[in-house]
């Protein structure tokens, strides 16, 4: 399965994500997700979603391999073939399928599947205007969804349905989680004062139950032979989801490593030092 991986530049991010699969990097396979510069035009940040590539061939036999093309045939620049080639073929898909319509995009989206609307329940105040601002934003970005609102003691919930619910999962629901952050950001503390919770369909509860797994699961490697173990660059959202998941294990705790949005959490042996970072 593919996950993101950080770095300063393209060269940092990919040799993360090596280590963290403890592949060759020619085993990657791999997009760019962003590429944000300093105020000068320097690369400051790279974010990639990689994986590994099963069927890579040892970089003396791919070489071997290649036919040699005239010259004249040769890509300018003199390091490689065209950009979706250099990224494991991954960037010409991606920009394929942009270019399809969003019928027959939808419909190659396997792990997507529509699921029944349902009523609208009796809505407060509160959730009415959580509702005007989305929706107003969901019509900016020309997206068909529909809103259903619940809330609870400390929360209003916004779940999302309708032909363009599947935009807002792909890309490990990042779409989704900006769609919360900016919410919150405008409303809390400002006109309200619940937090806001968005989910589309049932991803978050799904997404939930993957990173809790994924936690236990490193967290046993830790506890049998006693070494930190990182997860790969994750949104605050997702750190958090695992901090909670060991925050009473009494053998492990979580740090997070890094700046900026995306940060890696540390899995280590609890000691009378070790803090958990819930909130990181």
């Amino acid at each position: 399965m593919a996950q993101r991986f950080e770095g300063k530049n393209l060269e940092e991010a990919l040799n993360n994500a090596a280590q963290t699969f403890a592949i060759e990097r020619y085993q990657l396979t791999y997009h760019v997700l962003l590429e944000k510069r300093g105020f000068l035009g320097g690369m400051k940040r790279v974010v990639i979603e990689a994986e590994i590539n099963e069927g890579a061939a040892g970089p003396e036999i791919a070489a071997a391999a290649a036919p040699e093309r005239p010259r004249s045939e040769r890509p300018r620049g003199g390091r490689g073939g065209p950009r979706g080639e250099r990224r494991g073929g991954r960037g010409g898909e991606r920009r394929d399928r942009e270019r399809r319509s969003p019928e027959r995009r939808e419909a190659e989206d396997v792990d997507f599947v529509p699921v029944e609307i349902p009523e609208q329940t009796a809505e407060s105040q509160i959730a009415q205007i959580v509702r005007g601002w989305l929706e107003h934003v969901l019509q900016l970005g020309k997206l068909d969804l529909q809103l259903r609102t619940s809330e609870n003691d400390t929360q209003v919930i916004v779940r999302l349905y309708g032909r363009d619910a599947s935009r807002l999962i792909e890309g490990h629901g990042e779409l989704i989680d900006a769609l919360q952050v900016l919410a919150n950001k405008a409303l809390v503390g400002r006109r309200l004062e619940k937090d806001i919770e968005l989910d589309c369909q049932e991803f978050k509860g799904k997404r939930v139950e993957e990173l809790e797994q994924k936690a236990r699961e490193v967290a046993d490697r830790v506890r049998r032979d006693g070494r930190e173990q990182l997860l790969p660059a994750m949104t605050p959202i997702e750190r958090r989801i695992v901090h909670l998941a060991l925050a009473d294990d009494q053998e492990v705790a979580t740090v997070s490593r890094g700046d900026g949005f995306y940060k890696r959490v540390a899995i280590v042996r609890r000691g009378p030092e070790t803090q958990t970072s819930a909130g990181s």
